[in-house]
């Protein structure tokens, strides 16, 4: 049985606005601190107290929007895998009044291409995300991994299976391509460089921000759309 959550005060004397605006600002605080916490330490390792502090709030708070730990985790999860979700599916299916976009902000046309540059500017901005998912979601027998799959991982395969399917049927990317295998590839190839930025970051001098990503992005979509497009 979930825990009831605090019963909030009515903040007398105070409009009420201001009252939802701070306690907006709390929680986006909590939320960032913990990302940040979490994907440094891991979970075990993190303390409410750290998480607290550095947002700027008191440890009850914790209690007050997430319960516990272990709901302040499933929080800051869920809203990566939305954030992630998102920028795919926008990717996929772009607006029809919209030019679909790389992290570049040049004009690729092909599905592939732009599904690679919104996965690869989502964990730019967000490097915590990959992260989180492999110390907390592939490493551990979890909850958490139900809440991957259902709320990420089946709704991802949905958007991009499909759209590499149609490519290969288009004659736009090899028709000898196992797809299974080709999404596995691309995901190994945009990830990776981002889980292991503290060990090859100073080795090969890079670092996740704006500028590693604006060389990164159009390079790893050039790479994989020469590798798996159709021969001419």
């Amino acid at each position: 049985m979930s825990k009831s959550r605090p019963r909030r005060r009515s903040g007398a004397g105070r409009p009420r606005k201001a009252l939802a605006a701070a306690d907006g600002a709390a929680r986006r605080r909590l939320l960032d601190a913990a990302a940040r916490r979490f994907a440094e330490s891991g979970y075990a390792a993190t303390s409410l107290r750290a998480v607290a502090q550095e947002a700027g709030v008191t440890p009850g708070m914790v209690a007050y929007y997430f319960d516990d730990k272990w709901g302040l985790l499933e929080a800051v999860l869920l809203e990566g895998l939305e954030l992630l979700l998102g920028a795919l599916q926008e990717a996929i299916e772009p607006p029809a009044d919209a030019a679909a976009q790389t992290g570049t902000g040049a004009v690729d046309p092909t599905p592939l291409g732009r599904f690679v540059a919104a996965y690869l500017g989502a964990v730019t901005a967000h490097p915590w995300i990959p992260r989180i998912i492999v110390q907390e979601v592939i490493s551990r027998d979890s909850s958490l991994r139900e809440l991957f799959l259902n709320r990420f991982a089946n709704r991802a395969l949905a958007l991009a299976g499909p759209m590499l399917a149609a490519e290969v049927r288009a004659g736009r990317l090899r028709a000898d391509l196992d797809t299974r295998l080709t999404l596995m590839s691309v995901v190994g190839m945009c990830v990776f460089p981002y889980l292991a930025e503290p060990l090859l970051g100073p080795l090969l001098d890079y670092r996740i921000d704006d500028t590693f990503a604006a060389a990164f992005i159009p390079h790893t979509v050039t790479l994989l759309e020469r590798g798996v497009g159709a021969r001419s």
